[in-house]
């Protein structure tokens, strides 16, 4: 009985009669060059998404909400401003730059409403590594010729000059206020123009290579580092700056030789500000969020406090304690970037581009998500390039998303990204105006701020556990690239996070097997008799799943594992039965010999006793037999095992070593009378198939469903006319 007509369905015959053709996909010429009204609107508001949400804006209600919330966001940006300024080795007057100019950039190219731009921890610490390479004396030659180039071109020195003291210099290296920015702005334009490109390239897709472990490893590493960069400042030290391998475990040790000379002032000026900060913090905000309209801006409050008792206490002339010291007033003037000393950090430029835009997207997606509207990934990108692009002219270095301003913006209600107006507004009557008033801040406070906001990455420590008991290869993700990036380095963290991530992809593959499928009783479906009950086969037909690719990587294993299920290895098998054969002719030969109990032959030195039966049968159940003369003449090998049947529904893909395996399988066990079928094979590998010759050699074992092959495989059986045994139909291979 056929099988087509008994109902089993073939893959061939279902997709002769249901596939389309192959649609037609115009060329990428012919899509670019085609322009018309509409297209040129879209393009305009994809570039422009601004103008798609200011176009739905509810001015009677959103607009007193934004203004609401992006004063409150306004007092959260000035103390972080000038606090992530310091972890980058700027000015704390550059934080609130950033607090402006890529704010308003992102207005109008952004496509998230809530998330609030300008410094963060982890884009400042990458920065402030940069600007720290600098610090010896070639680098630094190097980087003062940029910097003054830059200074002598645009005449910005007397934003950072203070009337008294003359040009700043940094204490770690001597390197100038001035040779930093330039290094800064440099940094900013080029991590800018590649995070545009990338953008154009339609290159968003690239955070989904990196998984919440790494992400969460990395992060949790390099609060570490910052928090070990802020602690020379809590404890009044002068001490070096360090960069390159071993940083955090270098700095400590600067850090214990030199706790002798620490300022008493300084370090309990810092335990006051940080135990104030984590009490209103953890226990009124985060306790009473519900409750409260808006969060207690504390930062602004330590700040303010800070400032007046160190006026007041006239702490830097009578303690030693280091304040901010000179705020220039007014916007900086515009200057051009130059790329003195840009071969130092090259390779850092993809590094910030990738994790800035990784932290800022995820962020926008999250809120996205909760608020249900959608964001373009590659128009983030241009978002994110445009502002650092514009930044870099007016002394900005490369900024992102934060959580913490993020946060307080979604929760006290903002609506657009009108509110960031607000808060640019904010910050821009500070830069006119209130800055100098900032100048007797003593440093410490802007560090206590900096180490009370890392708590909630150093928090994320305590989900290791749960990592562990949901995935081990994510938990060895997380643990390695989070001890990398805390000993090693940063840079050297995200690079190890991502190589060993691949890796364990890889890995994951090569230790996968195929699983036996059985039919569940009363339902069409096969699962895995090892974990469900009431299962049913027949005793020659194996069906086997696989929910991995088959590829170059674990084509060998594949095989191996299909053997192990089988019971039957046909190599092993065909060598039984050549050895078999020979001891049979042997056998044959020193029959003629008459001896009443025992013969030896002339051909070896075998003894074979003289075997009256006329048939020998040896049955294998999942046992290879062992060639033993006495029982072997002549000779019948059965084994339970007819067909083999692959379902690749749950197959992700197969490479062309992935096909040349197939088929080695498919011939091997041909050789021992075993057919070897496939079902559920999805479009893409069908595809592959035919480019390798599977489907026009194969098709007719190739059916749409493992339920059709089964029932066609017993239809098979059914009408063989051959041995049936107690278990049902068996193959046999005769040896005379």
């Amino acid at each position: 009985m056929d099988t087509k007509m008994s109902g089993c369905r073939r893959t061939s015959d279902f997709r002769e009669t249901f596939r389309k053709g192959t649609p037609e996909t115009p060329s990428l010429a012919k899509t670019l060059c085609t322009c018309n009204k509409r297209r040129l609107r879209n393009m305009a508001l994809s570039v422009f998404p601004v103008w798609r949400i200011m176009k739905k804006y509810a001015w009677k209600t959103d607009l007193l909400a934004d203004l609401i919330c992006g004063l409150t966001v306004g007092i959260m940006q000035l103390p972080q401003g000038m606090a992530y300024a310091m972890l980058a080795e700027m000015p704390p007057v550059v934080g609130l730059y950033m607090s402006f100019f890529p704010v308003l950039i992102y207005f109008f190219f952004g496509t998230s409403k809530h998330i609030s731009m300008g410094t963060v921890a982890v884009v400042s610490l990458l920065t402030g590594s940069v600007v720290a390479r600098f610090y010896n004396a070639t680098s630094g030659a190097t980087a003062n010729g940029m910097g003054n180039l830059t200074i002598a071109g645009n005449e910005s020195l007397g934003l950072f000059e203070s009337p008294s003291e003359g040009i700043g210099t940094g204490e770690d290296g001597g390197l100038p206020v001035e040779t930093k920015l330039g290094i800064a702005m440099s940094l900013s334009l080029l991590v800018g123009l590649t995070q545009i490109i990338m953008g154009v390239l339609r290159m968003g897709f690239v955070t989904t290579y990196m998984s919440d472990p790494l992400i969460a490893g990395f992060t949790t590493g390099t609060a570490i580092h910052v928090g070990t960069s802020q602690v020379k400042y809590i404890f009044g030290l002068k001490i070096p700056r360090t960069d390159g391998m071993f940083q955090v475990i270098k700095t400590y040790m600067y850090i214990f030789e030199s706790i002798h000379k620490t300022n008493i002032t300084t370090l309990v000026t810092s335990i006051i500000c940080i135990i104030i900060l984590y009490l209103v913090k953890e226990h009124i905000n985060t306790r009473f969020k519900d409750r409260l309209k808006i969060p207690v801006p504390i930062e602004l409050c330590v700040v303010i406090a800070g400032t007046l008792a160190s006026y007041y206490g006239n702490f830097h002339e009578t303690y030693g304690v280091k304040v901010v010291g000179y705020i220039p007033k007014g916007l900086p003037q515009p200057s051009v970037p130059n790329f003195h000393g840009a071969g130092s950090y090259i390779t850092d430029i993809p590094i910030i581009a990738i994790i800035s835009f990784a932290q800022s997207v995820s962020l926008a997606a999250l809120l996205a998500k909760q608020h249900k509207y959608t964001i373009d990934s590659n128009q983030e990108l241009i978002a994110y390039g445009a502002g650092n692009v514009v930044g870099s002219f007016f002394s900005c270095y490369p900024f992102a998303a934060s959580v913490s301003r993020s946060s307080v913006q979604n929760s006290a209600g903002g609506k657009t990204q009108v509110a960031s107006l607000f808060s640019a507004f904010m910050v821009l009557v500070v830069i006119l105006w209130l800055g100098p008033l900032f100048e007797a801040l003593p440093n410490c406070v802007l560090s206590a701020i900096i180490v009370v906001a890392l708590r909630s990455l150093i928090k994320q420590l305590l989900e290791l556990p749960k990592v562990w008991r949901t995935s081990r290869y994510d938990c060895w993700i997380w643990l390695v690239t989070f001890t990398v990036t805390t000993v090693l380095h940063v840079d050297y963290g995200l690079l190890f996070g991502l190589v060993f991530s691949f890796f364990t992809v890889v890995l994951r593959t090569q230790v996968a097997k195929p699983t036996r499928l059985e039919k569940v009783a009363e339902h069409n479906l096969y699962k895995d008799p090892k974990y469900y009950i009431k299962t049913s086969s027949h005793n020659t037909i194996k069906a086997m799943g696989y929910q991995y690719p088959i590829y170059y990587a674990n084509g060998d294993l594949f095989t191996r594992e299909v053997y192990r299920l089988a019971s039957i290895k046909p190599d092993a098998l065909r060598k039984q039965i050549r050895r078999a054969s020979q001891l049979s002719t042997i056998s044959r030969t020193s029959s003629a010999v008459s001896m009443s109990d025992k013969v030896q032959t002339s051909h070896s030195d075998l003894v074979i006793p003289h075997i009256k039966r006329e048939d020998s049968v040896i049955s294998l159940n999942g046992q290879l037999p062992i060639g033993d003369p006495t029982h072997i003449y002549p000779v019948a090998f059965e084994y339970p095992l007819t067909h083999i049947i692959i379902d690749f529904t749950t197959v992700a893909f197969v490479d062309s070593v992935g096909c040349k395996v197939l088929k080695a399988l498919i011939q091997d066990y041909d050789t021992v009378n075993v057919s070897v079928w496939m079902s559920g094979i999805p479009d893409d590998i069908w595809n592959i198939f035919e480019a390798t010759e599977i489907i026009p050699k194969y098709e007719e074992n190739i059916y749409l469903t493992l339920d059709d092959a089964i029932q066609a495989a017993k239809e098979t059986l059914d009408r063989r006319s051959s041995t049936i045994g107690v278990n049902g139909a068996l193959n046999k291979v005769s040896i005379m």
